[in-house]
């Protein structure tokens, strides 16, 4: 019998369920249990596990006080398996679950959920697996979690979080890993499918230092991101999207390997290839009334997946196909106002070859206040109305200013066409000098006077700067809204209608001189259509 050596014990574990059994392991690969608290204990039988192992890590089972599980490994002996033990008989006799895992990679730590006895966790040299079955089969954590050496890991059970120590001080969080507890073969032989949604607390985050992340503080000041605000809905998908084209190069591969010859594809196979919409993912959000709330696009990426959703309509302003830049800390991104807190249904549908298909049904979920707030619920119902209000002024406001924008960017090519044909007359140009005038007297109105502000100091509120004014402060903000924002939108409210018609007047100006330049033969300017002049 192999003799005791003075090898120091370096974990012990006691049973939550039974506060006389403990079981310790030392760094020698021995294993020793108690049944009586601690008066006598016994040494475990550790089949498998080479001799003066490391036994690192030891968690008792919060289901049955007779099961236990170790993490152990053989790496300063130069090898790197990896040492799964379980014990159902209260320590005296220890088999692997190593299942799958990989033959490289010591095992450092393990964990078992607290609500599913088959849900186990374990730390390796290369990063944090799972398992949904009591370890038949090992999966691999890869989205945001590096293949670092894993030495701890804890449950914060309140959260349901899953936390990571590597070696090296680094420190990973899984927030809500409760969907894994509804992991199963059902489910993975499913196309798609969208896990029980946590209730999600409604808030607006801070900015403690003035702008968003560490703001001016310095690049030695540490500061970790906050998960991202919003309604997290985890779901699993089969299989990524493949293209026309990459379905034929897939069964190019197989050809080959079958020693088959492989055919260069014909026209019409290149055209649909090249002629193939773009296929994606579509998340739905609907009220209790079946309202529409919000549609997120996302591509397809195989296995568990995350997207969030932050409680917000989609931004009223215009469309713009440039990616934000946030390189300015004091500038944030256009954003829509908050749903009310209540019930709402997320669903997922697919969108290939051109059409759209359904494949998980609406899942119910709650938004709530983050705390008790003194806004009385009848006063949500109202700011909600508000918000719709303020919502289609600002999509009508910043549209109208958009479309002045774009009249604007036309002149220089109608002067210039003006110029460039012999045919037109000396009265079109004198016209788009005089729509010039009515364009700047417009982005007055719409936008202030420079020129006064400049040289007088301040001037009369725009009507933009109106409901800039009540996107910026009551949008950021759970309050409801104040005077100033009520005055301030029946204000610009009521010159929508004027700006509207002087818009629409200048745009048939415009018009009525792409009219005059296209008959007389000028060269193309920007959205002019264009006419055959025949017999020319």
């Amino acid at each position: 019998a192999r003799k005791s050596s003075m090898a120091q014990i370096v974990t012990i574990a006691e049973s939550p369920l039974d506060e006389n059994i403990l079981l310790a392991g030392s760094g020698d690969g021995l294993i020793h249990y108690t049944n009586d608290g601690g008066k006598t204990w016994n040494r475990s039988t550790t089949s498998g596990l080479p001799e003066y192992s490391r036994i690192h890590h030891i968690v008792a089972s919060n289901f049955d006080k007779l099961v236990a599980y170790a993490a152990c490994h053989n790496y300063v002996g130069g090898d790197y398996k990896p040492y799964l033990l379980e014990t159902n008989d209260g320590g005296k006799s220890w088999s692997m679950i190593n299942g799958n895992l990989p033959e490289k990679g010591s095992t450092y730590s393990i964990a078992e959920d607290h609500i599913d006895k088959n849900l186990l966790f374990t730390g390796t040299q290369f990063g944090v697996y799972f398992t949904i079955n009591g370890g038949e089969e090992w999966i691999p954590f890869q989205n945001g979690m590096p293949p670092a050496c894993v030495m701890d890991l804890d449950i914060q059970r309140r959260e349901n979080d899953l936390v990571v120590s590597t070696f090296g001080r680094g420190v990973f969080i899984l927030d809500d890993y409760t969907p894994l507890r509804y992991m199963s073969d059902e489910t993975l032989k499913k196309e798609a499918e969208i896990f029980p949604v946590k209730d999600a607390l409604m808030f607006v985050q801070s900015n403690p230092f003035g702008f968003k992340g560490t703001a001016f503080q310095g690049a030695s000041f540490y500061s970790a991101p906050n998960p991202e605000v919003g309604a997290v809905f985890t779901y699993y998908l089969k299989n990524e999207f493949k293209t026309l084209k990459e379905k034929r190069r897939d069964a190019e591969k197989e050809n080959k390997k079958k020693g088959e010859d492989i055919k260069f594809p014909d026209y019409e196979t290149l055209k649909q290839e090249q002629e193939e919409p773009e296929s994606y993912f579509l998340f739905s959000i609907t009220d209790e009334q079946g309202n529409v709330v919000r549609k997120m696009k996302t591509e397809s990426k195989k296995g568990l997946n995350r997207i969030v959703w932050n409680f917000r309509y989609n931004a009223f302003t215009p469309i713009s196909l440039e990616p934000f830049d946030d390189s300015v800390p004091w500038v944030e991104a256009d954003k829509g106002y908050m749903v009310v807190p209540g019930k709402y249904f997320v669903s997922l549908s697919k969108f290939e070859d051109g059409a759209f298909t359904e494949l998980v049904a609406k899942k119910e979920f709650l938004c709530k206040t983050l705390n008790n707030t003194s806004l009385p619920a009848e006063d949500k119902i109202a700011l909600d109305t508000f918000n719709k209000k303020v919502g289609e002024l600002t999509r009508t406001i910043t549209s109208a200013d958009a479309y002045r924008n774009e009249l604007v960017d036309k002149l220089e090519y109608l002067k210039k066409a003006s110029f460039e044909s012999a045919e037109v007359t000396q009265d079109v140009y004198k016209n788009i000098i005089n729509i010039e005038l009515d364009l700047t007297e417009l982005n007055r109105d719409l936008n202030g006077d420079q020129l006064r502000s400049k040289y007088e100091g301040s001037t009369p509120t725009s009507v933009k700067q109106r409901v800039e004014l009540i996107t910026a402060a009551l949008w950021s903000t759970s309050a409801a809204p104040t005077t100033t924002f009520i005055n301030s939108y029946d204000a610009a409210a009521g010159k929508v209608d004027e700006i509207l018609i002087s818009l629409k007047s200048i745009d048939d100006s415009i018009k009525q001189v792409e009219t005059d330049l296209e008959k007389s033969g000028a060269p193309y300017t920007p959205g002019r259509f264009p006419e055959w002049r025949k017999g020319k």
